[in-house]
């Protein structure tokens, strides 16, 4: 979204929430990638899957994208 629309400009609040979003899907990426069976990094995974949900409220990332930048003006 950022190449195709160009970066956008965020207040604080809205800026935090994208680099959140941005961490806890490296940090997913990361688990995923290690290709345990424990239910510990399954555990992890899933926490971190349900706070990106709370986050992102499962909106689209085009729709996420449009929401950050109205909410910054």
């Amino acid at each position: 979204m950022k190449l195709s629309k160009g970066v956008p400009h965020l207040n604080h609040d809205q800026h935090s929430r994208y680099f959140n979003i941005v961490a806890i899907e490296f940090h997913i990426d990361q688990l995923k990638k290690m290709n345990m069976s424990s239910p510990s990094i399954f555990s992890h995974i899933t926490k971190f899957e349900n706070k990106l949900k709370h986050i992102t409220k499962e909106a689209t990332p085009e729709e996420l994208f449009l929401e950050l930048i109205e909410l910054s003006l």
